[in-house]
């Protein structure tokens, strides 16, 4: 495994947890807090955004990878 593939291992769970959290709380702060329907959306896309980051590691789907590259790029 590189270290890209560690990091969107890592990065994926972190994703996965602050959308499980989300949902449950009801509430996620980003830079600006969100509460009730948007907070669960927003969850849900973490959720989403995290297992497919993962899934592209343990099944090696090159284009999922290269998304995820995209992603830490975007985040600079």
């Amino acid at each position: 495994m590189t270290f890209l593939d560690w990091g969107a291992l890592v990065v994926g769970g972190g994703l996965m947890t602050s959308g499980v959290r989300a949902i449950r709380r009801g509430e996620a702060y980003v830079p600006e807090r969100h509460e009730g329907a948007s907070a669960v959306r927003l969850g849900w896309l973490w959720l989403g955004l995290g297992g497919l980051f993962v899934a592209g590691v343990l099944l090696d789907l090159g284009p999922v990878k290269a998304l995820f590259r995209l992603f830490l790029e975007a985040a600079n």
